[in-house]
């Protein structure tokens, strides 16, 4: 029944297109594996280079902080009223942050959109 089978195929030169389908199939997902590849390689890479900014970022907010706290101990003549005006200011922008998280959310997601069909065009 095989050898038959084969012959039919021969006759009608269907074995040449088979293999070579299987071939161009083949071909397209080791193509889309790399596409895949490179396209994480970049997100990560991305990341990690904005984690990095936050970071540093995070470090210069934390000493100018230390340094207003400090400018106002010396303004106010006192040990602690400075820390404690610039621990009120960063609660105070939490609050805010958190009143508004929602809108935050939104317009986030808004932007993250428009980026993903950014990257997609």
């Amino acid at each position: 029944m095989e050898k038959i089978k084969e012959k039919i195929l021969k006759f009608l030169r269907l074995d040449g297109l088979l293999s070579n389908l299987s071939g161009y199939i083949e071909s397209r997902v080791d193509l889309v594996k790399i596409e895949i590849r490179e396209e994480v390689a970049g997100i990560l890479s991305r990341g990690l280079i904005m984690m990095l900014i936050i970071m540093v970022g995070l470090m210069c907010m934390l000493f100018l902080s230390l340094a207003a706290a400090q400018y106002l101990n010396t303004l106010l003549m006192s040990e602690y009223l400075g820390y404690v005006i610039v621990a009120l200011f960063y609660g105070l922008l939490v609050g805010f942050l958190l009143i508004f998280r929602k809108s935050f959310f939104r317009m986030f997601e808004k932007q993250i959109v428009e980026m993903i069909r950014q990257r997609q065009q």
